[in-house]
């Protein structure tokens, strides 16, 4: 069985782009039980947005009384340039890399940059279960 990131790694990422509205992402994030989005323009991957970075967002937007209508866009709270690894790593490099900078998934890119994957927890214990006795 492959131990590359290519083949364990989730092809159908849902992603917006930078103009989304927080309360957009925040709907997608819960129709789509998903707890990150890719950030993209065109193919190319700008940025991840997390459910935390949403939720904290809409707690101080409650806390001041904003107008939900008024967030800011994902290009605003969205983590730039996020940590991504190559479709061909292993998943050895993508399991340290992980777990150095305390994520759940990574964004997986190709040779340009554009974003073709993700890769996630999930998939990491998918390969175990799918891998031992």
């Amino acid at each position: 069985m492959s131990e590359l990131v290519q083949e364990w790694m989730s092809e159908t990422v849902i992603s917006v782009s930078p103009d989304t509205s927080l309360d957009a992402a925040a709907d997608l994030m819960e129709t789509q039980g998903i707890r990150r989005l890719t950030v993209v323009d065109g193919k190319l991957l700008t940025g991840i947005l997390s459910l935390g970075d949403v939720r904290v967002a809409k707690a101080s937007a409650a806390a001041d009384m904003i107008d939900f209508a008024q967030l800011p866009q994902a290009r605003d709270l969205m983590t730039p340039d996020p940590i991504s690894i190559p479709y061909p790593a292993s998943l050895s490099l993508a399991a340290q890399t992980m777990l150095q900078l305390k994520v759940s998934g990574l964004p997986v890119v190709d040779e340009q940059g554009d974003l073709c994957g993700l890769l996630s927890e999930s998939d990491l214990f998918r390969y175990i279960a799918e891998n031992t006795d």
